[in-house]
């Protein structure tokens, strides 16, 4: 069988096995999105992700790969070309089918902020929450967000990221109401709260260092709001885009033998079946592989009837 050749990395997308007892990212999620009001919340064009239709497109299975068999001969895999099987994603907050891969994309970029400035610092991070005064509810998001820096930098906190939370979740009536605030991954020392909540009336709470800055954005993102022509994440003090600059993710998206950017694929052999739906990374034969845009020459002289 072509598929049980040479991988080296086979993984599905429901392959892993969890504690009755515990309930995934995924089904927590899923319970709050479906049995609570959270596709109706709204205020001001905020709402929370996963509220919009998915494309047509969203979530199928394509196949990239490296068709470069004269790169690999001096490989063990020579004669063989590289293929790698994935969902396509829009990558869209509001997707109700690809909002994860966004949240696990954003919290990926800011992990990797947060974990520079440590190594430059020497400093960890912490997790705060800042919510402003009562009367101050029905502010603008930009005014909001003024007053809470201003807030943050009296108590200390001498950069992070803001994400703006405009609702919280009344777990006995289970419903979403508007009830703005802010999550801050940030640093420095967090003082003198209570005399900013007598003058001022933020609340400000210290939620610590937490074990995993990836856990907590991803616990973050899952029910921030979002709002068209507007960013989620944003940065402030001395890890605004102007003070930190981070190096860019090394390209991953390229051929683990020669290093070339991968293509989108097809696969048309008689008798044999195309790639399963599940992730797989594998070399193979390059009969019956060709580029997916591929003109119908690059078939004529391949020798392939399309219309058999």
């Amino acid at each position: 069988m072509l598929y049980n050749s040479f991988l080296f990395k086979f993984s599905s997308v429901d392959s892993k096995t969890y504690p009755a007892s515990k309930r995934t990212r995924w089904e927590i999620l899923e319970e709050l999105h479906n049995q609570t009001n959270w596709y109706d919340v709204e205020h001001d064009g905020w709402r929370l992700p996963a509220n919009e239709e998915p494309h047509d497109w969203c979530g199928s299975w394509q196949t990239k790969g490296c068709l470069n068999v004269e790169g690999h001969a001096h490989t063990e895999y020579r004669g063989k070309i590289y293929i790698k099987t994935y969902q396509r994603s829009c990558y869209r907050a509001s997707c109700e089918k690809c909002y994860m891969k966004w949240i696990a994309r954003e919290a990926n970029k800011a992990t990797r902020r947060i974990q520079k400035y440590e190594e430059i610092s020497g400093k960890n991070a912490k997790h705060i929450i800042i919510s402003p005064p009562y009367w101050l509810r029905f502010s603008s998001d930009k005014e909001l967000k003024k007053q809470a820096r201003l807030r943050l930098e009296e108590a200390g906190c001498i950069g992070g990221t803001m994400i703006f939370h405009p609702f919280r979740f009344n777990k006995e009536q289970k419903l979403w109401y508007y009830s703005p605030h802010f999550h801050v991954v940030g640093f420095g020392w967090i003082i003198g709260t209570d005399e900013i909540y007598k003058q001022k009336g933020w609340i400000i709470k210290n939620k610590g260092f937490r074990d995993s800055t990836f856990s907590t954005f991803f616990y973050i993102l899952s029910h921030a709001g979002i709002k068209k022509r507007s960013h989620t994440v944003t940065w402030f003090g001395g890890l605004s885009y102007s003070k930190l600059k981070v190096e860019k993710e090394l390209e991953t998206d390229v051929c683990p033998l020669c290093n070339l950017k991968l293509e989108p694929l097809s696969f048309f052999k008689h008798g044999e079946p195309p790639p399963p739906d599940a992730e797989i990374e594998m070399f193979v034969d390059p009969d019956g592989w060709s580029p997916k845009f591929a003109s119908g020459l690059y078939y004529a002289n391949k020798g392939i009837d399309l219309r058999l």
